[in-house]
């Protein structure tokens, strides 16, 4: 058996701010490659002539690898550590970004997105996990610092997409762009020492005792509604302003741009805020304005107003990814691969089921209120935070 230990050590490199960037840049070649999709969607109905029902099969393609994928990648992680895993998939993922490139059919393109995305969140799952068990004293501070590095990638996506379109006229040329990035990282995780811990196995015992904690499985049924509304938005971003507010494509895919700028700033809100207040009491604060924003959003029909409401909502909804990932550490502070994989599993099918709904209703109705009647999932939240969950303290 491959001593995981050794790999996880493996490294010229020492100290924490290099652990910290190196592992942060895995999530902003994630952000990068599934942000791409919002604008590629766009592209690929009029390339192969589709509505937007057909195109809403990306969404399953993408996110159902991942919601299976990640109940493995502990195993691996197992056998040969988190850096043999990032390793391994990021050459994967590059493989299918130049891959990517050659593919002139809507069948093989679903299939290339499933591959993508089952190495895409094998990525992003253990960046998260190798920095909260590197970090484990200021878990959310640094978690949120790791998710400012995602919505880099996310906002440099749909710039970069801009310019490569522009130059080229070929939409796939974006993941060659990723391919020269994936190399790019490929050499900065061998480079770099990772955390080794003993309980990176998932262990069907651990999952069980996780969905008997009540919070626990509220607050993953909250990753799916929050994580796949606000995926939900960036994906269809670029659409809806084009379909329904008659905004050139390029305009409408720096609106996306735009949006994860203000998750962004968000994060770096959050990570500071972090420092004073508890997750749990930051998590219903925000809750509570999303469903308003969101809410809201049904009745405008401008693009400016419109683009407002939804920065404001990416500056608060971008927080709820490290938010419920730290909490979910306060609620359960062991096996951190086994309780991400779950998490991650709950977020996937949320990100799976509500962009592909939206895109299933918007075209019979506006997309931009389509999407405002998720806002009851968040009024329901209102309920259930001010009943299940207690404010700063630990669980």
């Amino acid at each position: 058996m491959v001593n995981r230990g050794r790999i996880n050590r493996f490294g010229p490199v020492k100290g924490d701010g290099f652990t910290l960037v190196s592992i942060s840049l895995c999530k902003f070649l994630y952000a990068f490659y599934t942000l791409a999709i919002g604008p590629l969607l766009v592209q690929i109905g009029e390339e192969f002539d589709i509505g937007l029902r057909i195109q809403s099969i990306v969404f399953p393609f993408n996110y159902f690898g991942q919601i299976v994928i990640v109940f493995f990648v502990g195993l691996i992680a197992d056998k040969l550590g988190k850096k043999a895993i990032h390793l391994l998939s990021v050459v994967l993922l590059a493989l299918g970004a130049c891959a990517f490139t050659y593919i002139h059919s809507y069948v093989l393109f679903l299939f290339l997105f499933l591959f993508m995305g089952l190495f895409g969140i094998s990525i992003n799952i253990i960046a998260d996990a190798s920095i909260s068990d590197a970090f484990p004293e200021r878990r959310g501070l640094y978690l949120n610092m790791a998710h400012v590095f995602f919505g880099l990638g996310a906002i440099c996506s749909p710039i970069v997409y801009n310019l490569v379109l522009s130059r080229t006229g070929d939409f796939r040329t974006i993941y060659f762009v990723l391919f020269i990035l994936s190399l790019a990282v490929l050499v900065l995780v061998t480079l770099t020492r990772y955390p080794a811990v003993r309980d990176e196995t998932i262990k069907v015992n651990v999952i069980a005792e996780l969905l008997k904690n009540r919070e626990f499985v509220l607050l993953a049924l909250y990753a799916a509604v929050s994580w796949g509304t606000l995926y939900a938005i960036s994906g269809w971003i670029p659409t809806l302003f084009t379909k329904d507010l008659y905004l050139p494509g390029r305009l409408s895919n720096y609106s996306l741009a735009f949006m994860w700028t203000a998750v962004i700033i968000g994060r770096i809100t959050t990570a500071l805020l972090s420092k004073k207040y508890s997750e749990i009491a930051m998590i219903k604060w925000i809750n509570l304005a999303v469903f308003f924003l969101i809410a809201l959003s049904f009745f405008l029909d401008d693009p400016v107003s419109l683009l407002v409401d939804y920065l404001l909502l990416g500056l608060l909804m971008g927080t709820f990814a490290p938010l419920t990932i730290s909490y979910s550490a306060e609620i359960y502070g062991r096996h951190s691969t086994t309780r991400l994989a779950v998490l991650f599993a709950t977020g996937s099918v949320g990100m799976l089921v509500i962009p592909m709904l939206i895109g299933l209703f918007g075209e019979n109705m506006a997309m931009y209120r389509v999407i405002a009647l998720t806002s009851v999932f968040f009024l329901v939240y209102i309920f259930v935070f001010r009943r299940r969950f207690s404010d700063g303290t630990k669980q």
